[in-house]
């Protein structure tokens, strides 16, 4: 029986789809890794409640990255801590970060990948990897179909569409804290004492009241600064004067950056003076004695649970001591 040979150009055909086969396997096989998305999750308080902080004691970003647990990752202001959860990988990095370098050990390096926004302290994101074509599951594998109009008029139709502006991720909501903190006034007459009970978020309120826990005696009558009366005499003094003081405010405290914060107030206050007469009477100097609208101003830093301040009090305008705090917030 004679042997059914095979023609010679079907022979050259098989060795041509032979070798375009494996050329398009090596091609597929260096294909590189891409970024899919990168995105806030504001609804995402994992990085809120249980925050990493860098070596400025600064609350860190919280990306969550989907892809190949084989993933390194490097900043240019370092990876604070990376966890390896169930199907995803957390990295921690310092507020204000904005590239990232991510490597694989067959798939490549990407470098100085740039965030579309700077990560922000205690917000959490998600950057999911895709890897190269030929890893993917022949579901996840792009469908191609013929475009029914020509290739330059899709690329003008895309290129005149209105670019979206983009959009800033909304802040998660920062859960309600306390502060109570001992104040003291410092002034050359003597210093005052006085609590501050706080509430906030990222913005709150406070309440103050302070006192030097002095009364000045009943008075009689009053003199201007250098000692006349209102009927224009001048008696004799003793040299002796009494002095009390006392503020209540309340205002706002708000968080400016990490754990530093401002605060002002607005209040009630009165200072009064009185100088002794020789003959045992007390009046009120006018010139010295202030009582109407009193303010402060300050700032405010809190560290683990301690919380320090130091600020400035005043009467009218007019009357001015220092202040500093010391206190817990909760």
């Amino acid at each position: 029986m004679k042997q059914r040979l095979i023609s010679l150009p079907s022979a050259w055909v098989c060795l041509l789809l032979i070798i375009f086969a494996s050329l398009e396997i090596e091609n597929a096989k260096a294909q590189d890794f891409s970024v899919r998305s990168f995105r806030a999750l504001p609804n995402d308080i994992t990085a809120y409640i249980a925050p990493v902080r860098d070596l400025n004691d600064e609350a860190c970003a919280l990306i969550k990255v989907v892809g190949d647990p084989d993933f390194v990752f490097s900043s240019p202001l370092g990876i604070v801590k990376r966890q390896n959860e169930v199907g995803e990988i957390w990295l921690y990095l310092p507020a204000g970060s904005v590239m990232i370098t991510i490597k694989h050990p067959q798939w490549g390096v990407m470098r100085d990948y740039r965030f579309s926004v700077p990560l922000e302290s205690r917000m959490t994101y998600e950057l999911w990897l895709t890897p190269p074509l030929d890893y993917r599951r022949p579901q996840e594998m792009p469908a191609l179909s013929p475009h029914p109009y020509p290739l330059d008029t899709c690329l003008h139709a895309v290129k005149s569409l209105p670019e979206p502006a983009p959009l800033r991720p909304s802040r998660p909501r920062e859960r309600l804290q306390g502060l109570l903190m001992l104040n003291a006034g410092i002034h050359s007459d003597r210093p005052s004492a006085g609590i501050r009970l706080a509430l906030m978020r990222r913005h709150g309120a406070y309440l103050l009241a302070q006192t030097d826990f002095h009364s000045t005696p009943h008075t009689q009558g009053e003199c201007d600064r250098y000692g006349t009366l209102s009927n224009g005499e001048t008696p004799y003094y003793t040299g002796q004067t009494e002095e009390g003081r006392w503020m209540v405010m309340a205002g706002g405290i708000h968080r400016i950056a990490g754990d530093f914060c401002l605060y002002e107030g607005l209040g009630y206050g009165q200072r009064l003076l009185a100088w002794e007469q020789s003959e045992g009477l007390w009046t009120r100097n006018t010139y010295y004695t202030y009582q109407g609208i009193c303010a402060e101003i300050g700032g405010l830093y809190r560290f683990y649970r301690i919380a320090v301040s130091a600020g400035v009090m005043t009467i009218q305008g007019k009357y001015w001591e220092a202040a500093i705090g010391i206190g817990w917030h909760f």
